[in-house]
Protein backbone atom coordinates (compact mmCIF):
# COMPACT_ATOMS: atom_id res chain seq x y z
CA UNK A 1 0.00 0.00 0.00
CA UNK A 2 1.10 3.39 -1.11
CA UNK A 3 1.60 5.91 1.94
CA UNK A 4 -0.42 8.51 1.47
CA UNK A 5 1.09 12.46 2.63
CA UNK A 6 -1.61 13.89 5.10
CA UNK A 7 1.53 16.02 6.48
CA UNK A 8 1.57 19.09 4.67
CA UNK A 9 -2.28 19.07 4.10
CA UNK A 10 -2.54 23.13 5.98
CA UNK A 11 -1.83 26.20 4.87
CA UNK A 12 -1.41 28.22 8.55
CA UNK A 13 -2.88 31.84 8.31
CA UNK A 14 -0.72 34.12 9.53
CA UNK A 15 -2.01 35.98 12.59
CA UNK A 16 -0.22 39.41 12.52
CA UNK A 17 1.10 40.76 15.91
CA UNK A 18 -0.38 44.33 17.04
CA UNK A 19 2.79 46.27 18.28
CA UNK A 20 5.58 44.19 16.04
CA UNK A 21 9.31 45.74 15.90
CA UNK A 22 11.66 44.04 13.43
CA UNK A 23 8.92 41.04 12.67
CA UNK A 24 8.13 40.15 16.14
CA UNK A 25 6.81 41.17 19.36
CA UNK A 26 9.58 43.24 22.04
CA UNK A 27 8.01 42.62 24.95
CA UNK A 28 8.92 44.62 27.76
CA UNK A 29 7.69 42.23 31.12
CA UNK A 30 7.87 38.44 31.13
CA UNK A 31 3.85 38.61 30.43
CA UNK A 32 4.61 39.92 26.94
CA UNK A 33 7.14 37.42 26.13
CA UNK A 34 4.13 34.76 27.30
CA UNK A 35 1.93 36.58 24.99
CA UNK A 36 4.66 36.54 22.17
CA UNK A 37 5.43 32.34 22.38
CA UNK A 38 1.57 31.95 22.30
CA UNK A 39 1.27 34.11 19.01
CA UNK A 40 4.27 31.96 17.94
CA UNK A 41 2.47 28.41 18.64
CA UNK A 42 -0.62 29.69 16.88
CA UNK A 43 1.21 30.81 13.73
CA UNK A 44 2.99 27.09 13.68
CA UNK A 45 6.31 28.75 14.39
CA UNK A 46 8.79 26.51 16.28
CA UNK A 47 7.39 23.46 15.54
CA UNK A 48 4.31 23.24 18.33
CA UNK A 49 2.56 20.14 19.55
CA UNK A 50 -1.24 20.23 18.44
CA UNK A 51 -2.09 21.24 22.35
CA UNK A 52 0.79 24.11 22.08
CA UNK A 53 -0.91 25.50 19.45
CA UNK A 54 -4.13 25.16 20.63
CA UNK A 55 -2.97 26.90 23.46
CA UNK A 56 -1.55 29.83 21.63
CA UNK A 57 -4.58 30.45 19.66
CA UNK A 58 -7.24 30.45 22.60
CA UNK A 59 -4.93 32.92 23.88
CA UNK A 60 -5.19 35.10 20.91
CA UNK A 61 -8.77 34.41 20.64
CA UNK A 62 -9.54 35.72 24.57
CA UNK A 63 -7.36 38.69 24.48
CA UNK A 64 -9.87 40.68 22.79
CA UNK A 65 -7.02 42.23 20.70
CA UNK A 66 -7.79 40.43 17.28
CA UNK A 67 -10.96 41.19 14.76
CA UNK A 68 -11.61 40.39 11.15
CA UNK A 69 -9.04 38.53 9.15
CA UNK A 70 -6.92 38.40 12.08
CA UNK A 71 -9.13 36.89 14.48
CA UNK A 72 -10.37 34.31 11.73
CA UNK A 73 -7.21 33.08 11.20
CA UNK A 74 -6.40 32.23 14.87
CA UNK A 75 -9.72 30.05 14.69
CA UNK A 76 -8.49 28.24 11.16
CA UNK A 77 -5.31 27.81 13.42
CA UNK A 78 -6.68 26.47 16.40
CA UNK A 79 -9.14 24.21 13.99
CA UNK A 80 -6.17 22.63 12.39
CA UNK A 81 -4.82 21.94 15.36
CA UNK A 82 -7.80 20.06 16.84
CA UNK A 83 -7.85 18.16 13.42
CA UNK A 84 -3.92 17.23 13.92
CA UNK A 85 -5.43 15.66 17.07
CA UNK A 86 -8.56 13.82 15.28
CA UNK A 87 -11.06 16.28 17.04
CA UNK A 88 -13.03 16.79 13.76
CA UNK A 89 -15.92 17.98 15.29
CA UNK A 90 -14.00 20.94 17.27
CA UNK A 91 -12.02 21.72 14.13
CA UNK A 92 -15.18 21.90 12.53
CA UNK A 93 -16.80 24.28 14.72
CA UNK A 94 -13.36 26.45 14.70
CA UNK A 95 -13.12 26.65 11.22
CA UNK A 96 -16.99 27.62 10.59
CA UNK A 97 -16.02 30.62 13.21
CA UNK A 98 -13.29 31.59 11.06
CA UNK A 99 -15.39 31.87 7.96
CA UNK A 100 -18.47 33.39 9.74
CA UNK A 101 -15.93 36.17 10.82
CA UNK A 102 -14.25 36.23 7.25
CA UNK A 103 -16.05 34.74 4.45
CA UNK A 104 -13.19 35.29 1.99
CA UNK A 105 -10.33 33.57 4.22
CA UNK A 106 -9.69 30.84 1.80
CA UNK A 107 -7.51 29.30 3.90
CA UNK A 108 -10.41 28.32 6.40
CA UNK A 109 -12.35 26.38 3.57
CA UNK A 110 -9.18 24.72 3.08
CA UNK A 111 -8.54 23.55 6.91
CA UNK A 112 -12.49 22.76 7.08
CA UNK A 113 -12.21 20.29 3.61
CA UNK A 114 -9.57 18.75 5.67
CA UNK A 115 -11.41 17.80 8.73
CA UNK A 116 -14.54 16.71 6.38
CA UNK A 117 -12.21 14.74 4.41
CA UNK A 118 -10.90 13.03 7.82
CA UNK A 119 -14.57 12.48 9.14
CA UNK A 120 -15.33 10.95 5.53
CA UNK A 121 -17.58 13.29 4.36
CA UNK A 122 -15.67 13.77 0.94
CA UNK A 123 -18.41 15.47 -1.15
CA UNK A 124 -18.61 18.07 1.72
CA UNK A 125 -14.89 18.27 1.67
CA UNK A 126 -14.41 18.97 -2.29
CA UNK A 127 -17.43 21.21 -1.72
CA UNK A 128 -14.65 22.88 0.58
CA UNK A 129 -11.92 22.81 -1.48
CA UNK A 130 -13.85 24.44 -4.75
CA UNK A 131 -14.14 27.17 -2.98
CA UNK A 132 -10.84 27.76 -1.61
CA UNK A 133 -10.12 27.16 -5.42
CA UNK A 134 -12.32 30.02 -6.37
CA UNK A 135 -11.61 32.56 -3.77
CA UNK A 136 -7.49 31.56 -4.82
CA UNK A 137 -7.36 30.06 -8.00
CA UNK A 138 -3.06 30.34 -7.40
CA UNK A 139 -3.69 28.13 -3.97
CA UNK A 140 -1.84 24.86 -5.13
CA UNK A 141 -2.30 23.22 -1.99
CA UNK A 142 -5.81 23.02 -2.16
CA UNK A 143 -5.70 21.88 -5.70
CA UNK A 144 -3.46 18.98 -4.11
CA UNK A 145 -5.94 18.38 -1.47
CA UNK A 146 -8.71 18.52 -3.68
CA UNK A 147 -6.99 15.74 -5.82
CA UNK A 148 -6.30 13.61 -2.71
CA UNK A 149 -10.30 13.47 -2.08
CA UNK A 150 -11.12 12.75 -5.72
CA UNK A 151 -8.13 9.73 -5.78
CA UNK A 152 -10.45 8.43 -2.61
CA UNK A 153 -13.27 8.37 -5.11
CA UNK A 154 -10.87 6.29 -7.37
CA UNK A 155 -11.87 9.61 -9.83
CA UNK A 156 -8.19 9.04 -11.24
CA UNK A 157 -8.63 10.90 -14.32
CA UNK A 158 -9.72 14.58 -11.99
CA UNK A 159 -7.17 13.69 -9.31
CA UNK A 160 -4.48 13.85 -11.98
CA UNK A 161 -5.48 16.98 -13.60
CA UNK A 162 -5.92 18.31 -9.84
CA UNK A 163 -2.12 17.44 -9.37
CA UNK A 164 -1.03 19.08 -12.57
CA UNK A 165 -2.39 22.10 -11.89
CA UNK A 166 -0.26 22.09 -8.32
CA UNK A 167 2.37 21.57 -10.04
CA UNK A 168 1.72 24.10 -12.43
CA UNK A 169 1.49 26.58 -9.76
CA UNK A 170 4.05 25.12 -7.66
CA UNK A 171 6.62 23.06 -10.47
CA UNK A 172 8.16 22.34 -6.62
CA UNK A 173 5.10 21.10 -4.87
CA UNK A 174 7.20 17.99 -3.62
CA UNK A 175 3.83 17.04 -2.29
CA UNK A 176 1.73 17.04 -5.61
CA UNK A 177 4.22 14.73 -7.35
CA UNK A 178 4.36 11.89 -4.46
CA UNK A 179 0.21 12.37 -4.31
CA UNK A 180 0.16 12.04 -8.43
CA UNK A 181 2.38 8.85 -8.03
CA UNK A 182 0.12 7.26 -5.60
CA UNK A 183 -2.83 7.92 -8.09
CA UNK A 184 -0.43 7.04 -11.54
CA UNK A 185 -0.06 3.53 -9.54
CA UNK A 186 -3.39 2.95 -8.57
CA UNK A 187 -3.92 3.27 -12.75
CA UNK A 188 -1.83 0.90 -13.13
CA UNK A 189 1.19 3.08 -14.73
CA UNK A 190 4.40 2.01 -12.77
CA UNK A 191 6.48 4.09 -14.65
CA UNK A 192 4.71 7.25 -14.45
CA UNK A 193 4.65 6.56 -10.70
CA UNK A 194 8.37 6.00 -10.14
CA UNK A 195 8.85 9.24 -12.48
CA UNK A 196 6.78 10.90 -9.78
CA UNK A 197 8.06 9.70 -6.82
CA UNK A 198 12.18 10.94 -8.05
CA UNK A 199 10.76 14.35 -8.68
CA UNK A 200 9.32 14.55 -5.16
CA UNK A 201 12.67 13.63 -3.74
CA UNK A 202 14.25 15.68 -6.31
CA UNK A 203 12.30 19.07 -4.99
CA UNK A 204 12.88 17.35 -1.12
CA UNK A 205 15.55 15.37 -0.61
CA UNK A 206 14.28 14.55 2.45
CA UNK A 207 10.97 13.31 1.66
CA UNK A 208 10.70 10.30 4.04
CA UNK A 209 7.39 8.92 2.18
CA UNK A 210 8.00 9.67 -1.09
CA UNK A 211 11.29 7.44 -0.97
CA UNK A 212 9.23 4.54 0.85
CA UNK A 213 6.83 4.80 -2.22
CA UNK A 214 9.21 4.50 -4.43
CA UNK A 215 10.86 1.99 -2.54
CA UNK A 216 7.23 -0.37 -3.05
CA UNK A 217 7.76 0.77 -6.91
CA UNK A 218 10.99 -0.95 -7.11
CA UNK A 219 9.74 -4.03 -5.14
CA UNK A 220 6.84 -4.43 -7.84
CA UNK A 221 9.45 -4.21 -10.45
CA UNK A 222 12.01 -7.07 -8.43
CA UNK A 223 14.42 -4.17 -8.36
CA UNK A 224 14.83 -5.28 -4.44
CA UNK A 225 18.45 -3.96 -4.16
CA UNK A 226 16.77 -0.59 -5.23
CA UNK A 227 13.60 -0.73 -3.30
CA UNK A 228 15.99 -1.39 -0.12
CA UNK A 229 17.89 1.53 -0.58
CA UNK A 230 14.81 3.64 -0.53
CA UNK A 231 13.65 2.02 2.22
CA UNK A 232 16.60 2.54 4.03
CA UNK A 233 17.07 6.39 3.42
CA UNK A 234 13.27 6.36 4.38
CA UNK A 235 14.43 5.23 7.59
CA UNK A 236 17.51 6.99 7.82
CA UNK A 237 15.19 10.54 7.45
CA UNK A 238 12.97 9.04 10.19
CA UNK A 239 13.57 6.40 12.02
CA UNK A 240 10.59 6.04 13.09
CA UNK A 241 8.92 5.15 10.15
CA UNK A 242 7.18 1.95 11.05
CA UNK A 243 6.19 1.38 7.15
CA UNK A 244 9.63 1.75 5.91
CA UNK A 245 11.14 -1.17 8.66
CA UNK A 246 8.03 -2.98 7.27
CA UNK A 247 8.72 -2.56 3.48
CA UNK A 248 12.25 -2.87 3.67
CA UNK A 249 11.86 -6.44 5.68
CA UNK A 250 9.13 -7.29 3.29
CA UNK A 251 11.88 -6.94 0.61
CA UNK A 252 14.44 -8.98 2.09
CA UNK A 253 12.06 -12.25 2.76
CA UNK A 254 11.19 -11.41 -1.67
CA UNK A 255 15.03 -11.98 -1.67
CA UNK A 256 14.66 -14.87 0.71
CA UNK A 257 17.23 -12.90 3.09
CA UNK A 258 15.05 -13.78 6.04
CA UNK A 259 17.57 -13.49 8.71
CA UNK A 260 17.58 -9.85 7.60
CA UNK A 261 14.10 -9.42 7.09
CA UNK A 262 13.14 -10.39 10.88
CA UNK A 263 14.82 -7.56 12.66
CA UNK A 264 13.21 -5.06 10.58
CA UNK A 265 9.77 -6.39 10.56
CA UNK A 266 10.05 -7.07 14.59
CA UNK A 267 11.52 -2.78 14.45
CA UNK A 268 8.61 -2.19 12.93
CA UNK A 269 6.53 -4.06 15.49
CA UNK A 270 8.26 -2.20 18.57
CA UNK A 271 6.51 0.96 16.84
CA UNK A 272 3.46 -0.58 15.56
CA UNK A 273 2.45 -3.80 17.63
CA UNK A 274 -0.93 -3.86 15.80
CA UNK A 275 0.01 -4.00 12.11
CA UNK A 276 -1.11 -7.47 10.70
CA UNK A 277 1.09 -6.69 7.52
CA UNK A 278 3.82 -7.17 9.34
CA UNK A 279 2.93 -9.70 11.34
CA UNK A 280 2.15 -11.88 8.55
CA UNK A 281 5.35 -11.12 6.71
CA UNK A 282 7.44 -11.48 10.05
CA UNK A 283 5.10 -15.03 10.35
CA UNK A 284 6.69 -15.79 6.66
CA UNK A 285 10.36 -15.19 7.40
CA UNK A 286 10.29 -17.35 10.87
CA UNK A 287 8.92 -20.32 8.87
CA UNK A 288 11.30 -19.79 5.99
CA UNK A 289 13.94 -20.35 8.64
CA UNK A 290 12.25 -22.94 10.39
CA UNK A 291 11.07 -21.59 13.45
CA UNK A 292 7.77 -22.67 13.20
CA UNK A 293 6.44 -21.99 16.47
CA UNK A 294 7.27 -18.00 16.31
CA UNK A 295 5.64 -18.04 12.85
CA UNK A 296 2.42 -19.82 14.36
CA UNK A 297 2.78 -17.19 17.02
CA UNK A 298 2.81 -14.39 14.53
CA UNK A 299 -0.41 -15.66 12.41
CA UNK A 300 -2.72 -16.13 16.13
CA UNK A 301 -1.65 -12.94 16.25
CA UNK A 302 -3.27 -11.57 12.97
CA UNK A 303 -6.16 -13.77 13.14
CA UNK A 304 -6.72 -11.89 16.59
CA UNK A 305 -6.56 -8.54 14.99
CA UNK A 306 -8.46 -9.74 12.06
CA UNK A 307 -10.39 -12.66 12.80
CA UNK A 308 -11.59 -13.29 9.05
CA UNK A 309 -8.33 -13.19 7.16
CA UNK A 310 -8.18 -15.87 4.96
CA UNK A 311 -4.89 -15.24 3.95
CA UNK A 312 -3.73 -15.61 7.89
CA UNK A 313 -5.51 -18.39 8.42
CA UNK A 314 -4.00 -21.02 5.15
CA UNK A 315 -0.96 -19.25 6.25
CA UNK A 316 -1.21 -20.93 9.46
CA UNK A 317 -2.26 -23.89 8.45
CA UNK A 318 1.09 -24.30 6.04
CA UNK A 319 2.94 -23.69 9.47
CA UNK A 320 1.23 -26.02 11.39
CA UNK A 321 1.94 -28.62 8.32
CA UNK A 322 5.43 -27.28 8.48
CA UNK A 323 5.93 -28.50 11.60
CA UNK A 324 3.52 -31.27 11.94
CA UNK A 325 0.58 -30.64 13.78
CA UNK A 326 -1.84 -32.06 10.91
CA UNK A 327 -5.06 -32.09 12.84
CA UNK A 328 -4.77 -28.30 13.07
CA UNK A 329 -3.45 -27.96 9.82
CA UNK A 330 -6.52 -29.01 8.16
CA UNK A 331 -8.50 -27.19 10.40
CA UNK A 332 -7.01 -23.74 9.07
CA UNK A 333 -6.64 -24.89 5.51
CA UNK A 334 -10.57 -25.68 5.64
CA UNK A 335 -11.38 -22.02 5.42
CA UNK A 336 -8.85 -21.65 1.75
CA UNK A 337 -11.14 -24.17 0.50
CA UNK A 338 -14.17 -23.27 -1.76
CA UNK A 339 -12.95 -19.60 -1.91
CA UNK A 340 -12.19 -19.98 -5.54
CA UNK A 341 -8.20 -19.70 -5.06
CA UNK A 342 -8.18 -23.00 -2.83
CA UNK A 343 -6.10 -25.10 -5.19
CA UNK A 344 -3.18 -25.57 -3.09
CA UNK A 345 -5.19 -25.18 0.37
CA UNK A 346 -7.23 -28.31 -1.20
CA UNK A 347 -3.90 -30.21 -1.79
CA UNK A 348 -2.75 -29.19 1.56
CA UNK A 349 -5.54 -30.22 3.61
CA UNK A 350 -6.17 -33.25 1.59
CA UNK A 351 -2.16 -34.48 2.72
CA UNK A 352 -2.59 -33.21 6.42
CA UNK A 353 -5.72 -35.29 6.87
CA UNK A 354 -4.48 -37.90 5.47
CA UNK A 355 -1.57 -37.55 7.80
CA UNK A 356 -3.36 -37.51 10.84
CA UNK A 357 -5.03 -40.70 9.71
CA UNK A 358 -8.50 -39.25 9.60
CA UNK A 359 -10.54 -39.33 6.22
CA UNK A 360 -8.84 -37.33 3.45
CA UNK A 361 -11.42 -34.38 1.78
CA UNK A 362 -12.91 -34.62 -1.67
CA UNK A 363 -10.67 -32.95 -4.07
CA UNK A 364 -13.26 -32.94 -6.92
CA UNK A 365 -15.05 -29.53 -6.35
CA UNK A 366 -11.34 -27.99 -6.29
CA UNK A 367 -10.08 -29.77 -9.38
CA UNK A 368 -13.42 -28.95 -11.50
CA UNK A 369 -12.49 -25.36 -11.11
CA UNK A 370 -9.29 -26.24 -12.88
CA UNK A 371 -9.24 -27.25 -16.81
CA UNK A 372 -7.99 -30.61 -16.79
CA UNK A 373 -4.87 -29.43 -19.32
CA UNK A 374 -3.69 -26.93 -16.60
CA UNK A 375 -1.67 -27.56 -13.66
CA UNK A 376 -1.35 -28.81 -11.02
CA UNK A 377 -4.85 -30.77 -12.10
CA UNK A 378 -2.46 -33.99 -12.59
CA UNK A 379 -1.99 -33.47 -8.82
CA UNK A 380 -5.46 -33.89 -8.40
CA UNK A 381 -5.43 -36.82 -10.38
CA UNK A 382 -3.06 -38.81 -8.45
CA UNK A 383 -4.33 -38.33 -5.39
CA UNK A 384 -7.85 -39.79 -6.27
CA UNK A 385 -6.06 -42.44 -8.28
CA UNK A 386 -6.57 -41.91 -11.75
CA UNK A 387 -2.80 -41.03 -12.61
CA UNK A 388 0.63 -42.61 -11.62
CA UNK A 389 3.34 -40.79 -10.20
CA UNK A 390 5.15 -41.36 -13.33
CA UNK A 391 2.54 -39.60 -15.64
CA UNK A 392 2.53 -36.88 -13.03
CA UNK A 393 5.75 -36.13 -13.46
CA UNK A 394 5.74 -35.74 -17.06
CA UNK A 395 2.53 -33.76 -17.46
CA UNK A 396 5.06 -30.70 -15.04
CA UNK A 397 6.33 -28.84 -18.06
CA UNK A 398 7.60 -25.45 -16.81
CA UNK A 399 10.12 -25.48 -13.95
CA UNK A 400 7.53 -24.47 -11.25
CA UNK A 401 5.31 -26.96 -12.19
CA UNK A 402 8.11 -29.69 -12.03
CA UNK A 403 10.06 -28.37 -8.80
CA UNK A 404 6.20 -28.97 -7.13
CA UNK A 405 5.53 -32.18 -8.87
CA UNK A 406 8.59 -33.43 -7.49
CA UNK A 407 6.91 -32.52 -3.64
CA UNK A 408 3.70 -33.93 -4.15
CA UNK A 409 4.80 -37.00 -5.80
CA UNK A 410 6.80 -37.22 -3.01
CA UNK A 411 4.09 -37.03 -0.25
CA UNK A 412 2.32 -39.27 -2.18
CA UNK A 413 5.00 -41.95 -1.85
CA UNK A 414 5.14 -41.30 1.53
CA UNK A 415 1.59 -42.25 1.96
CA UNK A 416 2.22 -44.95 0.51
CA UNK A 417 5.26 -46.08 3.03
CA UNK A 418 8.12 -45.14 0.50
CA UNK A 419 10.01 -43.25 3.02
CA UNK A 420 13.24 -43.61 0.24
CA UNK A 421 11.46 -42.75 -2.75
CA UNK A 422 9.74 -39.69 -0.86
CA UNK A 423 13.32 -38.28 0.46
CA UNK A 424 14.58 -38.31 -3.25
CA UNK A 425 11.38 -36.46 -4.35
CA UNK A 426 12.18 -33.54 -1.39
CA UNK A 427 15.28 -33.39 -2.03
CA UNK A 428 14.98 -32.82 -5.63
CA UNK A 429 12.03 -29.96 -4.98
CA UNK A 430 14.41 -28.69 -2.37
CA UNK A 431 17.22 -28.11 -5.01
CA UNK A 432 14.93 -26.60 -8.01
CA UNK A 433 11.85 -24.66 -6.19
CA UNK A 434 12.28 -21.12 -5.40
CA UNK A 435 12.50 -20.71 -2.02
CA UNK A 436 9.59 -18.41 -1.60
CA UNK A 437 6.88 -21.44 -2.74
CA UNK A 438 5.08 -23.23 0.15
CA UNK A 439 6.51 -26.74 -1.53
CA UNK A 440 9.93 -25.29 -1.01
CA UNK A 441 9.54 -24.98 2.83
CA UNK A 442 7.31 -27.96 3.10
CA UNK A 443 9.77 -30.46 1.76
CA UNK A 444 12.63 -28.94 4.17
CA UNK A 445 9.98 -29.70 6.65
CA UNK A 446 9.41 -33.34 5.04
CA UNK A 447 13.20 -34.27 5.33
CA UNK A 448 13.43 -32.98 8.65
CA UNK A 449 11.20 -35.11 9.88
CA UNK A 450 12.41 -38.10 7.93
CA UNK A 451 15.82 -37.29 9.27
CA UNK A 452 14.81 -37.33 13.20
Amino acid sequence: MRTRNFARRYSRAVVVALGVIGGGFAPANPAGAQSAQQFRWCNGDDHPTPDLSIDGCTALIRSGKYSGRDLASAYTNRGSAYDDKRDEDRAIADHDSAIRIDPKLDLAFNNRANAYGRKGETDRAIADYDEAIRLNPKFSLAYNNRGNKYRDKRAYVRAISDYDEAIRINPRFADAYNNRGITYDSMGNGDRALADYTSAIRFDPKFALAYNNRGLEYREKREFDAAIADFSTAIATDSRYANAYRNRGNAWVKKGEYDRAIPDLTTALAINAKDSETLAGRGVAYEKTGDYDSAIADFDNVIALKPQNIAALTSRGYAHFYRGDFVDAAADLSHGVGTGLDTYPSLFRFLALSRAGQAASDLEPAARRLNSQDWPYAVFELYVGRRDPAATLAAAQKPEERCEAQFYVGEWQLLQGDRAAARQRFEEAVGICPKAFIEYTAAQAELRRLAS
